[in-house]
């Protein structure tokens, strides 16, 4: 069987894990340690359990340093882009010597589960690289799809292709356009979350799932999507699923379940078997 849950998903941290029989992944470590370790409890699991660890980049809500040293601690491999080990390099120095870091450039395997990294727009001045990634794993000999994607400014053309026929979709749906423009925040940071490098507003990801689920052909695509990333100040659940179910709807698209992240409680784990 395929497991996933999202642990935690916003600007103050976040954490996902996917499991099987065999393996236990986490995506991103950027809450505590301890907030990981009472989460994975709640779904069975022990730190002891995860396999490895995945990071999107090295933003601290990805990555932070409670994140680490719990990947240190408990000796789980630290799973990587080359760009991505020299940022966090630069952020946290000599404790990332104490991790078990593993650079990659393309796709890779952790035991039964294939990752598939692809490149985001998502840029600043602190990071060099992010990315989003496609998680498979073979069940009673058929191939299962979990797209990853939390951080982008924009979806392309390739990306969507990229995320076409995921049987779980997690995409961020980050701020209302509205509530940001009449926000506390600086114009420079809202012109960079405006942009194609910063994050999704929730009209652009109900768009993007609309055009994913054209593209797919598969069986059960999109059956679960998770609305991810939603901005504490900017946004909220019910506003993001409001709007996505409203102009799915009107494509005639009425089968995805879809679900709120939220940036301190864990959502519903799903399990394919």
């Amino acid at each position: 069987m395929l497991n996933f849950c999202i642990l935690a998903s916003g600007s103050s941290g976040n954490c996902s894990v996917i499991w099987t029989d065999k393996t236990a992944v986490l995506i991103d470590c950027g809450c505590s340690s301890k907030y990981i370790t009472e989460k994975l409890s709640e779904i069975g699991l022990e730190p002891s359990n995860i396999t490895a660890a995945v990071i999107t980049h090295a933003h601290i809500d990805h990555l932070s340093a409670s994140g680490l040293g719990f990947l240190c601690k408990y000796e789980i491999p630290l799973h990587l882009h080359y760009d991505t080990l020299e940022d966090i390099c630069q952020k946290y120095g000599d404790k990332v010597e104490e991790c078990r870091t593993v650079s990659f450039d393309g796709g890779f395997k952790i035991k039964d589960i294939s990752v598939e990294p692809f490149d985001v727009h998502h840029k600043d001045g602190k990071i060099s690289r992010a990315l989003g990634f496609v998680f498979s794993s073979v069940v009673k000999g058929r191939k299962y799809k979990i797209g990853y994607l939390t951080d982008t400014g924009k979806v392309s053309g390739n990306i969507a292709k990229t995320l076409a026929d995921s049987n779980i979709l997690v995409i961020e749906s980050n701020y209302d356009r509205q509530m940001l423009d009449s926000s506390f925040r600086p114009y420079e940071n809202k012109k960079w979350v405006l942009s194609e490098w910063g994050h999704l507003d929730n009209e652009d990801a109900a768009r993007a799932i609309a055009e994913i689920k054209m593209l797919s052909t598969a069986p059960d695509s999109l059956k679960y999507v998770f609305l991810a990333h939603i901005s504490r100040h900017h946004n909220y659940p019910e506003l993001a699923l409001q709007t996505a179910k409203e102009l799915l709807y009107s494509q005639n698209i009425t089968d995805i379940t879809l679900f709120a992240a939220k940036r301190d409680q864990r959502c519903r784990s799903i399990k394919i078997s």
